[in-house]
């Protein structure tokens, strides 16, 4: 087996692959617009006897985590065809995408599971999904009388043109801490255009302005075909932001006023909303749950620097058998609100370990994936006497993931 990029007259192999395992598989040609969306640079293959038998994509994305961003490798695309399964392809091509984040700088990594198990032999840990809700539009209704105080505008425009607002806005409000509904785990793109557009081309943006300043954008889809039964007109939205809540009334308003074109609403939030204080007269309302993510620490220097923590210094050892650069003793120092680590190259053999963890253990304390009594229940954190515990309790508290963009 070899592991190995592909060049650009490969990208049709790939996006065959991609047919074969998530799509309706067809013999047609295919648009070009679906050949330009592969960037090369981002897939990796196994070849066995000359013939591509499995792939995945990396994509190089950002991340908030915790409130500090990473650099976070987005694992998507994944498949081998069923003649060359069993064979440990998937495996091998985790363990070289390991290695080319490390060489890109990258710290983290995210993914959706096509078998949690797998995933979590790889060092992954399960996270929550997005909570995906179904209202009816009749229940924004009050947003319509939104004041006109507020001094707010509103734009639409084609999805595809708003890659670099939505990034601009997301970047400049997590750096404020004013984004809302949540931001921890939230994923900004760094998609090329032909990306973005194979994502967006059938999608629309809305954005709310203040000052000529985004305030509150969504993305979102709407069907309001003729043919449908009014009930099963629809728009959904695909991700949602807000800084503040005349911001968030004035998109609310927008949407309520498609009252006369559709029936309901559908809109990712984060597990712990109480959504019913925003609506009036909603009733029982629809919901499910999207795929969980699962999360895993690339870097764990770079993972951990700089995260927004205050405690007290610690030394942990760390079990990774993926990633051999994670693999040993580390201190970490946060007394000035900022996490400071450095790992221990063998020349002290007699450091006092307060903690052992394996490599899903620690990032699912860092991203907040579980409670610590959940992690030393699984033994992924051991050896911590009481004082160690509680101030990992208190630093490192469990925290909802709100990711709404899919990859």
């Amino acid at each position: 087996m070899k592991i190995r990029k592909i060049d650009k007259n490969e990208r049709l192999e790939i996006l065959k692959g991609d047919l074969y395992a998530y799509s309706r598989w067809t013999n047609q040609d295919l648009p070009r617009s679906h050949l330009t969306a592969i960037n090369p640079d981002e897939v990796l293959v196994a070849e066995i006897d000359g013939k591509i038998a499995a792939a995945l994509q990396c994509f190089s994305f950002q991340q908030s985590v915790r409130g500090s961003l990473k650099a976070m490798g987005g694992i998507g695309g994944v498949w081998t065809y069923p003649e060359y399964r069993n064979q440990g392809c998937v495996k091998a091509l985790m363990k070289s995408a390991f290695l080319e984040m490390r060489m890109q700088g990258i710290s983290v990594s995210m993914l959706t599971p096509f078998k949690e198990s797998f995933y979590e032999s790889l060092g992954y840990a399960i996270a929550n999904s997005t909570n995906e809700i179904n209202i009816p539009i009749a229940s924004l209704s009050q947003y319509l009388k939104t004041p006109k105080s507020y001094n707010l505008t509103c734009d639409r425009l084609a999805a595809t043109e708003a890659k670099d607002i939505l990034s601009n806005f997301l970047y400049e409000n997590l750096r404020s801490q004013s984004l809302q509904p949540h931001s921890h785990g939230l994923v900004i793109t760094d998609f090329n255009y032909e990306q973005w557009w194979h994502l967006h081309r059938q999608k629309l943006c809305v954005v709310i302005k203040r000052n000529h300043q985004p305030v509150a954008m969504a993305i979102y889809a709407i069907d309001s075909s003729g043919n449908l039964p009014m009930s099963d007109r629809q728009i959904e939205i695909s991700s949602i932001f807000w800084t503040d809540l005349e911001s968030r009334d004035r998109l609310f308003s927008f949407f309520a006023s498609h009252r006369d074109q559709i029936h309901s609403l559908k809109m990712p939030l984060p597990l712990d909303t109480n959504v019913h204080t925003w609506l009036s007269n909603a009733g029982k309302l629809q919901a499910s749950l999207s795929d969980p993510w699962m999360v895993r620490i690339v870097d764990i220097v770079q993972a951990m620097h700089g995260l927004p923590i205050t405690c007290e210094p610690f030394i942990f050892a760390l079990s990774d058998p993926h990633c051999n650069w994670n693999d040993g003793i580390f201190r970490v120092d946060g007394d000035r609100g900022s996490l400071m680590v450095k790992r221990y190259n063998g020349d002290n053999p007699n450091l006092a370990i307060n903690f052992r963890a394996t490599i899903a253990g620690i990032s699912a304390l860092i991203y907040g994936t579980h409670r610590l009594d959940e992690l030393v229940h699984k033994q992924w954190i051991s050896d911590l006497n009481a004082t160690t515990y509680k101030f990992l309790e208190n630093s490192f508290t469990p925290c909802v993931i709100y990711n709404p963009f899919k990859f």
